[in-house]
């Protein structure tokens, strides 16, 4: 027997064991010795339980959890009635042959005594049935949370291992033209390239990296894309020195720049500016602001903020639920996105 099946006996027996036990007590009121109250009540009650187990795994799964009530109500009635007459024959030759109590045996023969036996199996079915649907309840919500959780881990893997295939070959195309004009600064791009793709590769399977890495990670993108598009954009830069012990959802950060480079764009130059803080409660600011090309000012803001920033919404809501503030606001000229978490276990007034 494994362990699932022994937990599951072992619960059952101790139903029973205290059922028993809370009755035999209550039996107190009406006979004073309670081992021989205990005796009767196991006697008297082998044929509920299998009434009982009838109930619970052939006629609910039958017709009550298929909705089929008039069919459920008919057979239980029909099911109480057998077992109440069974009990009475059956009570009734234990008492005059195997434990002779003749008084009780009388009793359980009489109407009375039948209505005593209709009374303690409607407790024992109802009791039953409520603890049964309780666990039910409980292990159907225990397996949609597994459900869930693993839903939502899946989703949080696609989200954050998402890399832009055109960054992919954009940057390798510009490597391959640096190291034509300078085998110097290709190197030293294909090793801030290398470390970017071992960052995506190994750190994005954890669910969190600490906050110096993730700096780094940035610091990287940034060099290689100021490379790529040479002399265009101007990028100014603030990363906290120390991030003591702080760690953050991996990727998480750099979709914010990745969207300042690729709708800032234009022919004539662009700027990016991204600053970050730490405060002493350990809360991160982190703030891009970018010039936007003409091509796309009169977009929506939906347009100019594109499917990663969403997947940024998206993660911080999973990750970090009234941990964070995210905003993105745009001007005539100017794109801004503003993030806040709270990277200990404070909550956020806003969210």
């Amino acid at each position: 027997m494994n362990k699932t099946k022994l937990n599951y006996v072992l619960r059952h027996l101790l139903f029973w064991i205290v059922f028993l036990i809370l009755w035999s007590t209550h039996d107190l009121n009406y006979h004073r010795d309670f081992l021989d109250n205990l005796q009767t009540n196991i006697v008297t009650f082998i044929p509920y339980t299998f009434l009982v187990y009838f109930n619970l795994y052939f006629l609910s799964p039958k017709f009550l959890f298929k909705k089929k009530i008039g069919s459920y109500l008919f057979y239980l009635v029909l099911s109480i009635a057998f077992i109440t007459w069974g009990s009475s024959k059956y009570l009734y030759f234990y008492f005059t042959e195997l434990n002779p109590y003749v008084a009780t045996a009388n009793f359980f023969k009489s109407f009375e005594g039948k209505i005593a036996i209709v009374t303690e199996i409607i407790l024992s079915l109802g009791l039953s049935m409520t603890l049964f649907l309780i666990d039910e309840w409980y292990r159907k919500d225990h397996r949609l949370n597994e459900i869930e959780q693993k839903r939502l881990e899946m989703e949080l893997n696609l989200l954050k291992n998402q890399i832009n295939p055109h960054f992919l070959f954009n940057t390798l195309n510009s490597i391959y033209i640096t190291l034509g004009n300078s085998l110097v600064d290709g190197k030293d791009m294909l090793l801030q390239f290398s470390d970017l793709l071992s960052y995506q590769i190994y750190e994005t399977g954890k669910k969190h990296v600490s906050l110096k890495k993730e700096f780094e990670n940035l610091e990287n993108y940034i060099d290689i894309e100021r490379v790529r598009h040479n002399d265009l954009v101007t990028v100014t830069r603030t990363f906290p020195e120390n991030c003591g012990d702080l760690t953050i959802s991996p990727m998480l950060l750099l979709p914010l720049i990745e969207n300042a480079f690729k709708h800032g764009q234009s022919s004539k130059g662009y700027q990016i500016n991204v600053k970050s803080s730490i405060t002493s409660n350990g809360y991160l600011k982190f703030s891009v602001e970018n010039t936007i090309a003409k091509s796309v000012r009169k977009l929506p803001l939906s347009k100019k903020s594109g499917i990663g920033l969403k997947n940024v919404k998206r993660r911080l809501e999973l990750i970090y639920p009234n941990k964070h503030l995210f905003t993105a606001e745009k001007s005539n000229s100017r794109f801004v996105t503003y993030l806040e978490i709270a990277l200990n276990n404070n909550e956020m007034s806003n969210s």
